[in-house]
């Protein structure tokens, strides 16, 4: 996946402090500000959450938004390759 016209260190920084937030239980939103979903993977070019977690996360248990946030952190590194 590309992404083009996103700041590269913005999701990053937000992986870097969920460590210390997940310790306390709260876990933050994954969005940046910056919504568009790329047509190839589905997933939104900023925070690489699909449609169907943006909608859900509102509602989501603390358990659902971890393991969100895991597949975000993969689908984040993949993209690095």
């Amino acid at each position: 996946m590309r992404r083009k016209n996103v700041d590269p260190t913005a999701f990053r920084d937000l992986l870097a402090n969920l460590e210390l937030s997940s310790e306390e239980g709260s876990l933050p939103s994954p969005c940046v500000g910056i919504c568009r979903v790329d047509t190839k993977t589905r997933f939104c070019e900023a925070c690489f959450r699909t449609i169907d977690e943006i909608a859900r996360w509102g509602g989501a248990s603390d358990d659902d938004k971890r393991v969100i946030w895991q597949a975000l952190r993969q689908r984040y590194e993949a993209s690095l390759l």
